[in-house]
């Protein structure tokens, strides 16, 4: 089980690239998705980003995207 600072640490963690150092990131959005006006917000605002419905089960999923550099982690 984790404590409280690790779990603080995994969320500072995730919120930084690991290539550029951004803290620019939005988390990547899978799937048919329904296009609301909350997605559409969010996708101006650069929290969200598009990351198709084709999965590919011999890659790992990235879940975030670096609105700076554009690399996925």
């Amino acid at each position: 089980m984790k404590n409280d600072k690790d779990v603080e640490n995994t969320e500072a963690a995730e919120g930084v690239c690991p290539y550029c150092g951004s803290r620019n990131i939005a988390r990547i959005f899978r799937g048919m998705s329904t296009f609301t006006e909350e997605l559409q917000r969010e996708l101006d605002e650069g929290k969200v980003a598009l990351g198709g419905c084709v999965f590919e089960y011999d890659r790992p999923i990235l879940l975030y995207h670096c609105n700076d550099c554009e690399e996925e982690f």
